[in-house]
């Protein structure tokens, strides 16, 4: 029998354990190395779309998703100033949510979904307070150095270390991570605190302004609304990329805003903000064996709700080629690469173009967009191509993806 392939997965965090997972799952020997002393995650929301949950079901979590996620029926967009409904997508027919795409779209707290994939994981073979701070890569496999003195041989690397990734700087010579021209507040308020309809027929409202928009959905049942907002901005002039935010501030950031909108700001008691980095898309994702993921990867803006919903996709897809190509690791992650680049690129334009749509200081012209979608059975955001993929049976497949356009005028997915 042939020797059980080792891989080490850096970093803890939702990319790096949905992969341990699906490694683990398909009889890999993993180890997760994650730099900070508990895992943890950020106190805020989180969307899965459906082909992700397509993923994540696929390696056996679909049960633990539905106990702690909220399955979305639908999402409303509003104005932010007057309250006019402006477009709906449908995700559910006749209440059932897995009818339109094949699967739910979930909303999370953050903090569950990554208590479900940690559950998911081996405890003793997660190491935490073990930073990365490099890599060598010979005929016999990669050695990670760590922070604490201690070395790690495995045959595979997976570098899921988020868009500041030590992995991606130990292999290639590049600028950090640039400030994408948008900034985010983020806070939880009490669902119980607001009328019952503030978010609408499906808990899930977003509010579209002049630069700028805000999505809000309940968490755990109804007992808590999510607030993200999301911002045109000149620069990001704070230390860190995420601070502490002054809920005043945040507020004074959306003037005029409609009522129901102004009553969810208004229960707004701490909050915290957010430079939105990325990279332009590349395909410097890896060599050998030595693979990036996620946002190591292929950051991407939040405007088509993919960051997390990409990396599962990649978790699925990577135990896949790794399980049909045991005796040649490295042209499994060369076919990884194959498949699923072309897929990332697209998805990260598809990202950019929402923005500035969602964004954009012709009012008319959006709608005109938003309804010729929904005449052609899209989603209002030209969606139906994502939601749409069933990595269980796509998952080999190369695509090419048309998305090569200059201007929002020119989107029809």
């Amino acid at each position: 029998m042939a020797r059980r392939l080792s891989i080490a997965v850096v970093g803890g965090g939702l990319a790096g354990l949905a992969t341990a997972v699906a490694l683990s799952r398909a009889d890999f020997e993993v180890d997760v190395f994650e730099q900070t002393e508990r895992l943890g995650e950020v106190g805020a929301g989180i969307n899965i779309s459906p082909q992700a949950t397509k993923a994540l079901t696929a390696i056996g979590l679909g049960d633990d998703l539905e106990s702690v996620g909220n399955a979305m029926t639908g999402q409303i967009q509003r104005s932010m100033y007057t309250g006019e409904q402006l477009a709906e997508t449908r995700l559910a027919e006749n209440g059932d949510a897995s009818s339109r795409f094949g699967a739910p779209y979930y909303v999370f707290h953050r903090a569950d979904l990554l208590d479900v994939l940690a559950r998911s994981v081996d405890s003793t073979r997660v190491h935490l307070g073990h930073r990365c701070t490099g890599l060598v890569e010979d005929a016999g496999g990669v050695t990670l150095h760590l922070g604490n003195g201690r070395r790690h041989k495995a045959d595979i690397v997976i570098g899921a270390d988020g868009i500041h990734s030590q992995i991606r700087r130990s292999l290639y010579t590049e600028e950090k991570a640039h400030f994408t021209g948008q900034m985010v507040w983020r806070a939880l308020v009490d669902g119980a605190a607001l009328p019952a309809d503030v978010l609408g027929p499906h808990g899930f409202c977003g509010w579209i302004g002049q630069g700028c928009h805000i999505m809000t959905y309940y968490l755990r049942g109804t007992s808590i609304i999510n607030i993200t907002t999301q911002s045109d901005a000149d620069s990001w002039v704070e230390e860190g990329w995420s601070t502490k935010g002054d809920p005043d501030e945040m507020r004074s950031c959306f003037p005029g805003a409609a009522p129901p909108l102004q009553m969810l700001l208004d229960e707004v008691r701490d909050c915290s903000k957010w430079g939105l980095f990325g990279r332009e898309p590349s395909t410097d994702w890896g060599r050998g064996r030595i693979q990036l993921i996620g946002d190591a990867a292929h950051p991407m803006l939040p405007n088509a709700g993919q960051g997390a919903a990409q990396a599962f996709e990649d978790a699925y897809v990577l135990s896949r080629w790794l399980d049909v190509n045991r005796e040649d690791p490295e042209l499994a992650l060369a076919e990884f690469r194959n498949v699923r680049i072309p897929r990332a690129h697209a998805i990260q334009r598809q990202s950019l173009l929402n923005s500035k749509l969602v964004h954009a200081g012709d009012w008319e012209k959006r709608q005109e967009t938003f309804k010729a979608r929904e005449r052609q059975g899209d989603t209002p955001l030209g969606m139906n191509w994502i939601y749409g993929y069933d990595p269980e049976s796509e998952w080999r497949h190369r695509r090419e993806y048309p998305l090569s356009f200059a201007s929002v005028e020119d989107v029809a997915v």
